[in-house]
């Protein structure tokens, strides 16, 4: 069971990049881009934890922990603070505040949604990833080669939000995941080593994922290499994903039911 969180940050690609973190591991997370939407939004509802920015247009970081503490009902919510500008000295002075925690920007997409959860009750922390080993025997990925616990991964996609989402969903089951922007990086990554499965986008800036798919079914080494789109916006059935040799996997998924692709892929190879 996850948790309901209000994320309070004013810069699009934090605010985005923290809510794909949390909500791939089953929490709904409420944003808000100024300590006044906040406020507003808190006047009737009391989330499970707040992620505060504490640079905001207007109202602060400061100011809306503040008034939230001086709610009646809201004030033992946790409030993690989270800022790009940390001096020293600002831990201290932000825990004095009365915030639970304290983390700088740019966050760490591995440790960000262990670390947020750890102030909520067992009960509301979602479904963090367990280390492969330790996973339940359905959720357990295919060892891809020998007794190797994890999957050489190649991704292609230029989005440093996706790339940071599936690193922090599948790095945990020790899986190795090596990161394309551009499908002649990718071509490149895929002959210097084979990969034992590929993630792509289908639009990769203005660039096709499917060129990159129809360059490895062309090379005889790289042919049978289990592939499969992450997609938002493409139809199953368009050309954009090929002749159907790949799998196309939509876009948002959960960490249990991606993990569970990547095994069914690593236990099917192209054409079984």
């Amino acid at each position: 069971m996850g948790a309901q969180i209000l994320i309070v940050e004013d810069t699009p690609h934090n605010l985005q990049l923290m809510t794909y973190l949390l909500a791939a591991h089953g929490h709904d997370v409420v944003p808000a881009e100024s300590g006044e939407r906040a406020i507003e939004l808190l006047s009737s509802w009391g989330p499970d934890l707040v992620v505060m920015d504490l640079q905001l247009p207007g109202i602060d970081g400061y100011e809306a922990l503040s008034l939230l503490r001086a709610t009646p009902g809201l004030a033992a919510i946790p409030v993690i603070a989270v800022t790009s500008f940390a001096m020293v000295g600002d831990r201290d002075l932000a825990l004095a505040a009365g915030f639970d925690n304290y983390m700088t920007k740019p966050i760490e997409p591995e440790t960000f949604t262990r670390d947020v959860v750890a102030y909520l009750p067992e009960e509301l922390r979602g479904s963090q990833p367990t280390p492969a080993e330790r996973a339940p025997a359905t959720e357990r990925i295919v060892p891809a080669a020998g007794n190797q616990p994890g999957a050489d991964i190649l991704v292609l996609d230029d989005s440093p939000t996706n790339q940071a989402l599936l690193r922090s969903m599948l790095e945990p089951y020790g899986h190795h995941l090596r990161m394309s922007c551009t499908v002649e990086e990718a071509i490149a990554a895929a002959e210097r080593t084979t990969p034992d499965l590929v993630l792509s986008d289908v639009h990769v800036g203005a660039q096709r994922g499917v060129d990159f798919l129809d360059h490895l079914r062309s090379v005889p080494a790289l042919a049978r290499v289990p592939f499969a789109f992450l997609t938002a916006t493409a139809d199953p059935r368009s050309p954009l994903v090929g002749d159907g040799t790949a799998r196309v996997i939509t876009r948002p998924i959960d960490t249990a039911a991606l993990v569970g692709e990547i095994g069914t892929l690593l236990g099917s190879p192209v054409g079984v």
